[in-house]
């Protein structure tokens, strides 16, 4: 695709205030070049194509700025600090408007929570309203204010400048559906609760076509036809009853440009796969359109704006898949990839025509850049790179692993070399994931390829409770913490070991949220196995993570059906919380919480460090970190998480004295 001169002057602009040093040849990057945020975490298009807007991240702030015709450089409009408040989300309302949510920690009825609030803006920076809904009613008028206000089902057909938004204003937890106009703030009700619905969905016209909800451990979702009031059953079903999530589960997608088409995963041959219902059918007929004999389809549906269709999907799958059942999108997507060899390009945002396309291109060992395409001109260009200081470094790809458990259960993960590594076995880092339930995948990660430039191979278990691999092996880890899914890890460290991949003196596990608690009992299970252990914002009291837990609405669908019943399986998990086994810890330990972590309750690292003091353990740290929240979203904590992690490991890891506990 041919350069174009004017195009290359706009990109020149927006890259302006971002560009940063790279690290030069051969240097191993310093910590900020992976702990830092990214230095643009969204960015979209205008409708028209004509404007940009974009979320940039600078020394720990980050700034909603936007680039206009004919503006000499980028305008910043709007900025959080990431310690009060910090970006959720922005989309374009119209070819002006901006809509912009924030979220921050806050307290209600005396329990830490998390809320979200809306602002509007026009594109140059004029006309702000600051938390549209306190604009839209006085809070004398709530009988109650929502905690998450960020909820925006699609365009309203009241006008250019409205959309739908759901809203639990009548009653806590059972939202509505408003018409919100974000220039005047005007409200309007256009569908009510009926009961149990925690969730909406509109079609494409605006109209509010889907409603899902559930009481107890009972779930249900109902649709309406196009241009009906009726409303249909099309899944009903108990969450912890797995034949029953296979046959009748149905999780809907959204809908097509033709509002009698809704596109929804449900089961396929054990996986998650793509469907088609037509909604005018009393019979809610559905049509496979794509499955995946290994993987669940639970991945980014492709929605072309100038097809107005859904075109493709993207997924995880083993190294990421992309797949087109549109031509003219298999077509576009073809291009990309002669353009950019070797990367992995997907549309990120478009003009409705369908003319102006950012593109992001990244590889699984690599952070991704962002490119502008003109299509009418043919004409491409480089806008930025997320992670600048890394950029055009080379790093090792995880390599996808296959191994098979004790109990002879099929495992999968990835294991990532050390920073140019010589042949033999490498020091290892042995990383669990969070939950409740998620999976690894094969793309960059920042934690990842920082353990590995400092010299230490990475292991990543996708272990029993693992998304991505079927209901039926998600199942297989509820309730399961500290048992078989331990075993699952254990098993592929030593799968790890006698491939030749690791030096079984020389592993040390690390986790965050239930990988910590999965670090931790590693060192319970196997100490043997591991010459130090870190967990971050882990949890450590499952009893007590539970009663934590039970303020959610949706108690018995997640923590209950994953972890455990408080009461019910208490021996269980008593025997699996590390708080309680922490006389049988003599490993070296690092424990790092956040205090505003309001998904991992502080107290969790604290107790577990007064068991470790009461226990007499000599060898642990604790280290708290007064601002930081669950996922590290302040710059300034993520940088200490990792440089403490980097001290702790390589005292362990590296050249160790004789005299180093084990």
């Amino acid at each position: 695709m041919r350069a174009d001169p004017k195009l290359l002057i706009y990109c020149a602009l927006v890259l302006l205030p971002l560009t940063t040093s790279a690290a030069a040849a051969g240097d191993v990057p310093p910590v900020a070049a992976f702990a830092g945020l990214p230095q643009v975490q969204q960015i979209a298009l205008s409708p028209d194509g004509r404007s940009l807007a974009y979320i940039q991240n600078v020394e720990g702030a980050s700034y909603l700025v936007t680039q206009l015709p004919g503006a000499s450089g980028p305008k910043t409009i709007l900025k959080a600090d990431n310690q009060k408040y910090r970006f959720y989300h922005f989309q374009w309302v119209n070819d002006r408007r901006l809509l912009a949510s924030v979220l921050y920690p806050d307290y209600r009825g005396g329990s830490e929570t998390n809320e979200t609030r809306m602002l509007a803006i026009d594109s140059d920076g004029s006309h702000l309203q600051g938390n549209l809904l306190q604009s839209a009613y006085r809070f004398s008028d709530y009988k109650h204010v929502p905690q998450y206000q960020h909820g925006v089902l699609g365009r309203s057909p009241d006008g250019p400048d409205s959309l739908l938004v759901a809203l639990d204003i009548e009653r806590a937890t059972l939202p509505d559906v408003y018409s919100l106009d974000v220039r005047t703030t005007k409200l309007r009700r256009v569908a009510g609760n009926f009961g149990d619905i925690h969730s909406w969905q509109a079609d494409r016209q605006g109209q509010v076509r889907v409603a899902s909800g559930w009481r107890g451990k009972a779930m249900k979702v109902l649709v309406r036809a196009p241009g009906q009031t009726q409303w249909l059953p099309l899944s009903t079903y108990t969450v912890d009853d797995y034949e029953q999530v296979r046959q009748n589960a149905i999780e809907p997608i959204g809908f097509a440009d033709d509002p009698r088409y809704l596109y929804a995963y449900a089961d396929h041959q054990g996986r998650s796969a793509i469907f088609r219902i037509d909604t005018a059918d009393p019979a809610l007929a559905r049509t496979l359109v794509y499955a995946d004999p290994k993987f669940d389809i639970h991945g980014s549906l492709i929605y072309s704006k100038w097809l107005k269709q859904y075109v493709g999907v993207h997924y995880a799958g083993e190294y990421g898949t992309q797949v087109f059942w549109n031509e003219q999108a298999r077509s576009l997507q073809d291009q990309l990839d002669r353009a950019l060899p070797g990367k992995t390009s997907r549309i990120v945002s478009s003009s409705d025509d369908g003319m102006r396309l950012l593109v992001s291109a990244s590889q699984i060992n690599q952070p991704s850049s962002i490119y502008w395409l003109d299509r009418q001109t043919g004409s491409m260009s480089k806008l930025l790179d997320t992670r600048p200081a890394l950029a055009g470094t080379t790093m090792p790809a995880p390599r996808a692993i296959k191994f098979r458990s004790r109990d002879g259960t099929e495992l999968n993960g990835y294991f990532t070399p050390p920073w140019n590594a010589n042949a033999g076995r490498a020091p290892l880092v042995v990383l669990p994931h969070g939950g409740l339930v998620s999976r690894d995948v094969a793309s960059f990660d920042a934690y990842t390829q920082f353990l590995a430039s400092r010299g230490w191979g990475v292991l990543q278990v996708n272990f029993r409770g693992s998304a991505g691999y079927g209901a039926e092996f998600e199942q297989a880890g509820f309730k399961r913490w500290g048992l078989e899914m331990q075993d699952d890890i254990t098993d592929g460290v030593q799968w790890t070991i006698a491939q030749g991949l690791a030096d079984a003196s020389r592993i040390c596990i690390v986790g965050a949220s239930y990988g910590g608690c999965a670090a931790l009992m590693g060192v319970v299970k196997t100490p043997e196995l591991y010459r130090c252990a870190i967990s971050l914002n882990g949890v450590t009291d499952l009893r007590d993570m539970l009663a934590a837990e039970q303020r959610f609405i949706n108690y018995e669908i997640a923590a209950e059906r994953v972890i455990g019943e408080w009461w019910k399986d208490r021996e269980r998990l008593r025997q699996t919380s590390p708080v309680k086994r922490g006389a049988e810890i003599r490993t070296p330990l690092l424990l790092i919480h956040g205090k505003q972590d309001r998904s991992v309750p502080v107290e969790q690292s604290r107790d577990m460090a007064e068991a470790l003091k009461d226990a007499g353990h000599r060898h642990y740290t604790y280290l708290e970190l007064p601002l930081a929240d669950h996922v590290l979203s302040r710059e300034q904590d993520r940088i200490a998480t990792f440089t403490a992690m980097e001290d702790f490991l390589k005292r362990y890891l590296d050249a160790i004295p004789q005299n180093e506990p084990r």
